[in-house]
Order: C-alpha cells, then sequence, then structure tokens
C-alpha cells in the first residue's frame, strides 16, 4: 500500500482497529529506540515518526498516522544474536555481569541470555563456563538503569 501524501505517524494507540489500512515497519532493537525521523515501511513507503518522546516501539505496536484509519504497524526484526547458556546458574549471573559491565545490551531469560553477534563479545566468553551458539532472532534487551519508564 502506497500513499502519495507525505504520512506522519502520531502515536500509539491502545488497540488495533478492525478497519483501516495498515503499513508494517520492521525495525532492530537499536532502531525501535528512536522515535522521530523519516523511515522506509515495510514496502517502501516513507514515513516521518514525530512520536511522543516518553515511549518506546514494541513489537506488535500500532501506531496512529496523520490520516484517518491508516495506521502503522511495528514489527521487530530478526538479528544475529548470541544465545548463552550453562549448566550453572551463577555462571550466568557471573556473564551477565561482565556484559553489563562491558555495557553490552543483554536479553534475560530464565535460564539463557542473548546478546548482539560481536566476535569481540564471543572471545570474552570463552572465559566462562558457557555454551554459545549462533542465533536468529527478534532481540528485546534490557533497559538501562536509568531509563525513563
Amino acid at each position: 500500500m502506497r500513499m502519495n501524501k507525505q504520512i506522519v505517524v502520531t502515536d500509539w494507540i491502545k488497540e488495533k482497529p478492525r478497519l483501516g489500512s495498515f503499513l508494517k515497519l520492521t525495525l532492530s532493537s537499536d532502531e525501535r529506540k528512536i522515535l522521530r525521523g523519516k523511515r522506509l515501511t515495510d514496502c517502501d513507503q516513507e514515513i516521518i515518526l514525530q512520536l511522543p518522546r516518553d515511549g518506546k516501539l514494541n513489537d506488535g505496536d500500532i501506531l496512529s498516522t496523520n490520516e484517518s484509519n491508516f495506521y502503522v504497524e511495528i514489527i521487530a526484526k530478526t538479528e544475529d544474536l548470541i544465545e548463552i547458556t550453562s549448566n550453572s546458574k551463577i555462571e550466568l549471573i557471573k556473564t551477565a555481569y561482565h556484559l553489563g559491565n562491558r555495557h553490552v545490551e543483554v536479553e534475560i531469560k530464565e535460564d539463557i541470555l542473548l546478546t548482539k553477534g560481536d566476535y569481540v563479545i564471543e572471545n570474552m566468553l570463552k572465559n566462562f563456563n558457557v555454551d554459545i551458539v549462533d542465533a536468529q532472532k527478534k532481540f528485546f534487551p534490557e533497559r538501562g538503569a536509568h531509563s525513563h519508564e
């Protein structure tokens, strides 16, 4: 779906409307942090994000635009990640500590840590009793301690 008029994305909406047209906007974890500026949707439609600065973009969010019954749906992009596991919970905790000490973004699950693929980090992880596997997944890192949510 392409429109010739400039589409400005203005806010989040609570529920997905039953009627209307939807553009899909696939974004990486880094791109989902940026709430303003020009973007290209999955069908190459240029849009302008002018969202309130106190929000964040999440997988599945529906955004309103300056056009009635016209919406943008956020899709989290699949990214190259490192999946970190261990038989020892303490080893996973130590690993998370050292990743955080290097300001590396981490998604924390029950028995898994995920971080972006990086040869320097992979090298560091060899110093721990952990298993690492390359993975292609959507990435949802923990928000920093200083985020204003």
